[in-house]
């Protein structure tokens, strides 16, 4: 009788523990069910715009240039799929400086001032800066102001900008993704288009841009089996015309990495199609650029640098700053896609005949660019 007694108090016991304990687990499931339910309406419901997270694009150059317009899908991109929205949870502004069509050093102070003067007073919770320009005349300068930053596109050594401790550890807030120009892999699609490519002549205009880029190819060549024969750094079209004439007996091929800041005579700046445009009908050499917008101009081919994907990288870093880590917590990074492009125009104009294979995993053009 006592031990029945015992048997009862102990299941009695034991049934209140586990219904003990499954209410406790209906508790959690209830607590993690509304806090997945306020995290989803977080981010489908529109904030009030003065609780909105707020990040200013600061780009070194123009709204109209096809790099920009590319880097600005890109960054777009990046916030959605971490789920950052504008107009919903985040507010998004542009700056644009306009270095390479306002090329004058009085010009680069200037709207550099105008720049830090809008951060100063907005106040973005995170800035996502473009390109060379924006480094050195802003970034840099703000770089003890506490602001957070993430650059993309640089083609300068960022160490050079005295505003990370490494690449690796960048510390601070300040950290980005760098620009480097896919020089191996572009010489060895334009040798399964034409083969017997060894000696390239590299032509670009005096911007910012070009110079480094020159600096890691010559380094670079000779490693690949290719002789540079000759490189200009070029200011004027007319010396740009005349160059790329002396090169046609020199040269098994052209490297032309931009050309966006030429003046003619008067110093007047010459739009870029017509850069473009004169060159290819001028010069019987294969060509090869950088970027998908130049083979979309007519250049023969590229394995590309993607803007793109340079924005979307700087996108989502920055989300997670938005999110509370610190810039200077990521390693700078180097996005390692490219985008296969190819002309076929301009392989009709040169004679080339494009193998079926390129064309099915290329980004194929059919036509020249407005610079014709």
């Amino acid at each position: 009788m006592e031990m029945r007694f015992m048997r009862n108090c102990i299941g009695m016991t034991l049934v209140l523990f586990l219904l003990l304990l499954v209410g406790c687990s209906n508790q959690s499931d209830v607590q993690t069910s509304e806090g997945t339910a306020q995290e989803v309406q977080y981010y489908n419901q529109p904030l009030p715009k003065n609780e909105r997270q707020r990040v200013l694009v600061l780009h070194s150059y123009h709204k109209e240039y096809a790099w920009i317009q590319d880097v600005n899908k890109g960054i777009l991109s990046g916030f959605a799929e971490e789920r950052f929205l504008p107009d919903r949870n985040i507010t998004i502004e542009y700056f644009y400086m306009d270095t390479k069509r306002q090329t004058s050093e009085t010009w680069k102070r200037q709207v550099a001032q105008q720049a830090m003067q809008k951060i100063s007073d907005w106040k973005p919770d995170v800035v996502i800066a473009t390109d060379d320009n924006a480094q050195k005349y802003v970034v840099s300068k703000m770089k003890d102001s506490g602001v957070n930053f993430v650059f993309l596109g640089v083609n300068a050594d960022p160490m050079t900008y005295g505003y990370i401790q490494s690449p690796e550890n960048p510390g601070g807030t300040i950290t980005g993704a760098i620009e480097r120009a896919r020089f191996e892999e572009s010489v060895s699609l334009l040798r399964r288009l034409t083969p017997n490519v060894h000696k390239i002549a590299i032509v670009c205009d005096d911007g910012p841009t070009g110079k480094p880029i020159i600096e890691r190819v010559m380094a670079m060549a000779p490693e690949i089996g290719v002789e540079i024969v000759s490189s200009q750094m070029i200011g004027k079209f007319s010396q740009w015309k005349k160059y790329v004439l002396s090169v046609q007996d020199k040269a098994d091929a052209l490297l032309v990495v931009v050309y966006h800041t030429l003046k003619n005579d008067e110093g007047k700046p010459v739009h870029e199609n017509a850069v473009l445009g004169w060159t290819i009908r001028n010069s019987r050499l294969p060509d090869i650029g950088f970027w998908s917008w130049a083979v979309e101009g007519g250049l023969l081919c590229s394995e590309a640098i993607s803007g793109y994907q340079q924005g979307h990288y700087a996108a989502t870093v920055a989300a997670y700053v938005l999110m509370g880590q610190s810039p200077g917590d990521f390693p700078v990074g180097k996005p390692q896609r490219g985008e296969l492009c190819i002309n076929l125009a301009r392989a009709k104009m040169l004679g080339i005949a494009v193998p079926e294979d390129l064309k099915r995993i290329a980004t194929v053009y059919d036509k020249i660019g407005a610079g014709l």
